[in-house]
């Protein structure tokens, strides 16, 4: 350990951050609500104007009642419409089946030239008498007999020819049928109602078209006023925005100065923590080197020296308790006064004082009946465990008891003092310890300072 004492960085004054103004932000928003109460009462007063700005009670009826009509109209068109749709549906239907039919017909017409069954009856006479004449050879006479058999079979499948044919018919008439119910079911009369009741509604407006204008200004107006208002909402919401994040900056600057300011008495009381560590160190380093009993030695020797003035001492500087502590723990055993004993002030030097007035022989007389010691020598006593004189005829045992006491000290010295420098080791290496660890802490909190510096700067 260095015996070189550091010096100790006090923390820094207390930052001084400026907090937003309050006060302006207030003027700023009490300009800008009276703003907004100017718009609001001109835009009631335009809402006055829009209430009795409106078109005559018998327009609107006029227009209610030939809106109500045009509705009609215009329910009337849409089920006509509904109606012919409908018949072109089933024309559509009728239509495509007919020409399913007609193809089917005309499939089956091509298989022969015969057009009904007249012209094939015909043709069967025909080969029945050439055959019946007797002149036909063989081969004609089969050819012709089976050729009769073809044609009337022919005969029965032209029957349901002639029933498509029947059908073919129908579907025309019912097409021409429904074409006639479709020119019927006509939209012009309707059509002509329609644009009668538009045309009355279209001069009910140009008449009243002065009042909507006015109507339309007024809403015009009233629109641009919103607008201001919007313009001005969005100002006030700029200035609270801006004083938030004013104090929310604030807040934020006196946290990391509170932190910093910490960070910085941490240190400094780690340091200071340090020194005081190291400081006692040294004392114990300099008080274990110092002979043990070295105070109490002095104080029997003070006492001996009290009770038997012609007692030399062993040391010749005085007790001095703040440079000599105590080695030894006091037993704090109270001494009993004796009933006669009477305790002087420290300023009287004799054990009986004497007078060589009358006067004071009487005093002398009186006072020498009476065993006086002095209240430091009753405490010195007290604190070595030595039995407190009664009497004079007793001051020999205690100085017998001080110098009992006086050698006990001298032999354990020796031993005292080397426990004493190994339990002054042993706790110089506890605080040494303490020292260690209280610069590994000062070195962490260097190293998350530097750390906090980077990520700031980025």
């Amino acid at each position: 350990m260095s015996d070189e004492v550091p010096v100790i960085k006090a923390p820094r004054n207390k930052r001084f951050i400026k907090k937003p103004d309050v006060k302006a932000r207030n003027a700023k928003l009490a300009e800008l609500n009276k703003e907004l109460d100017k718009y609001n009462k001109e835009i009631a007063d335009l809402n006055k104007q829009i209430e009795v700005t409106v078109t005559p009670k018998d327009v609107l009826e006029e227009r209610k009642r030939l809106t109500s009509e045009l509705n009609t109209i215009i329910k009337q068109q849409s089920e006509i419409k509904n109606k012919r749709n409908l018949l072109n549906e089933q024309i559509r239907a009728i239509d495509g089946q007919m020409k399913k039919k007609i193809g089917d017909l005309q499939a089956q017409n091509s298989k022969n030239s015969f057009k009904n069954v007249e012209e094939i009856d015909k043709k069967i006479n025909q080969l029945e008498d050439l055959i019946g004449s007797g002149t036909l050879k063989l081969v004609d006479e089969r050819r012709y007999v089976k050729e009769i058999t073809s044609l009337r079979k022919l005969k029965k499948d032209f029957g349901s020819i002639e029933q498509l044919q029947k059908s073919i018919d129908n579907d025309k008439l019912k097409i021409q049928e429904l074409k006639k119910k479709q020119s019927a079911v006509s939209n012009k009369e309707i059509q002509a109602k329609f644009e009668e009741v538009t045309k009355s509604l279209d001069s009910l407006s140009l008449k009243n078209k002065g009042v909507q204008d006015k109507r339309q200004s007024l809403f015009d107006k009233r629109k641009a006023l919103y607008s201001k208002k919007d313009g001005i909402y969005a100002e006030i919401n700029k200035v609270r925005s801006e004083f938030d994040a004013q104090h929310k900056k604030f807040v934020a600057d006196m946290e990391a100065e509170r932190k910093r300011r910490e960070e910085e008495e941490r240190i400094y009381n780690l340091t200071l923590k340090k020194q005081d560590l190291q400081a006692e160190i040294e004392l114990l380093k300099e008080t274990s080197k110092r002979p043990a009993f070295t105070r109490e030695i002095t104080l029997v020797e003070t006492l001996l020296g009290h009770f038997d003035p012609t007692y030399v001492r062993t040391d010749k500087e005085p007790l001095e308790e703040s440079k000599a502590p105590s080695n030894t723990t006091s037993t704090g055993r109270k001494i009993e006064m004796p009933a006669d004993a009477v305790i002087i002030k420290k300023e009287q030097e004799n054990f009986f004082a004497g007078n060589k007035s009358k006067k004071g022989k009487k005093t002398q007389k009186k006072q020498s009946s009476k065993f006086v010691i002095e209240p430091d020598v009753i405490a010195q006593l007290s604190e070595l465990s030595i039995a407190l004189p009664s009497k004079a005829d007793e001051i020999p045992n205690t100085i017998s008891s001080l110098k009992a006491k006086l050698e006990e000290f001298k032999s354990k010295q020796e031993e005292q003092t080397k426990e004493n420098i190994a339990k002054a080791d042993e706790k110089a290496a506890k605080l040494e310890a303490e020292i260690a660890k209280i610069d590994a802490e000062i070195e962490e909190e260097a190293k998350t300072k530097v750390v906090k510096a980077s990520e700031e700067a980025e």
